[in-house]
């Protein structure tokens, strides 16, 4: 697949990414913006504190930075502090914190997170902290983790685990939790595929389909596959066997994803055979919501829609944009 690459400098190593239109954005950093022509902004605010994530709205007004393996984090309006933020303690330093933010056609912006308890998902009002699913439930036991909303905001997915560990995955009509929000406490949605066990990562694609990798765990080794499941259906659409593990994932067409596991590489949906690799560019060793024992990895940001990703260097961001078919 054709492909352009381009270099963007920055003074050092960025602290976080993401996109933000035609921007990409180091909010940990102090929102320092590095437009793709080169020019760069720099509010020259910083945050005295040890995050080292962030995640944006899709109108890039709310953002939230985090410690990853931690506790603690900080919910901005531009560079304006709204509110601190915490997840629960209880094995908070094995897996990423689970947050995401989503922009409603309205222009409310929902936050998800687990502020209580590991295993509750809450959906607030970004502006005004109003907890919009407020219940007395007994939910599922499960670490979310790696929380993300559908393009469109109609689903909520979480890649996390359960205990012994075992990675697993669910995802949540978010209407359905605004009117229901016991909804938010059952795995639901993933019911033909292993119950969302052993899923260890995923990612929406077109209309109302998941992309999942799930393990297969054996003596002989751990066999990973790559499918694709219908959220409306609820079944397995497709499913194949992978050739390399394959970890956090980009959805670029019907026939391919982006896997960045150790470094970006094109897979083929149909054959689970990797096309292209981008070898120079280090995107770490993590395969699940669990990495306590492994290096941080580096900051890269996806931008399926315009079927494009960045990754950051020691001394800038390489962005990577396939071509249409």
């Amino acid at each position: 697949m054709d492909f352009q690459k381009q270099t963007l400098k920055t003074p050092g190593a960025v602290s976080s990414l993401c996109w933000s239109g035609d921007a990409l954005v180091d909010p940990v950093g102090g929102l320092t913006r590095y437009h793709l022509d080169g020019t760069t902004f720099d509010p020259h605010v910083r945050y005295a504190y040890r995050f080292d994530r962030a995640v944006m709205s899709p109108d890039g007004r709310y953002s939230v930075l985090y410690e990853s393996l931690g506790t603690a984090g900080l919910l901005l309006d531009g560079t304006r502090v709204v509110r601190q933020l915490m997840r629960d303690f209880y094995q908070a330093h094995t897996h990423d914190y689970p947050v995401a933010l989503h922009t409603l056609p309205s222009g409310r912006t929902l936050l998800a997170h687990c502020p209580e308890s590991y295993c509750v998902v809450e959906l607030e009002d970004a502006a005004t902290g109003e907890r919009l699913t407020k219940r007395d439930n007994t939910p599922t036991d499960i670490f979310h983790s790696r929380l993300q909303f559908s393009p469109d905001g109609r689903y909520l997915a979480s890649a996390g685990w359960i205990w012994h560990p075992v990675d697993a995955a669910s995802v949540f009509d978010v209407p359905r939790a605004l009117e229901e929000p016991a909804s938010l406490d059952s795995a639901a949605l993933m019911e033909g595929v292993e119950g969302g066990i052993f899923l260890t990562s995923v990612a929406f694609g077109v209309k109302d389909t998941l992309v999942f990798v799930r393990v297969d765990e054996s003596r002989d080794g751990d066999t990973f596959y790559l499918g694709t499941y219908s959220l409306t259906e609820r079944k397995v659409l497709s499913e194949v066997e992978l050739e390399e593990p394959a970890g956090p994932l980009m959805v670029v067409d019907a026939e391919h994803v982006v896997d960045f596991f150790g470094h970006p590489k094109l897979v083929s949906r149909s054959t689970g055979r990797v096309v292209q690799r981008w070898e120079d560019l280090d995107t770490g060793k993590v395969l699940a919501s669990i990495r306590h024992h492994l290096p941080p990895p580096p900051h890269f940001a996806l931008d399926a829609a315009n079927r494009r990703f960045a990754v950051g260097t020691a001394s800038g961001i390489e962005v990577i944009t396939l071509a249409a078919q």
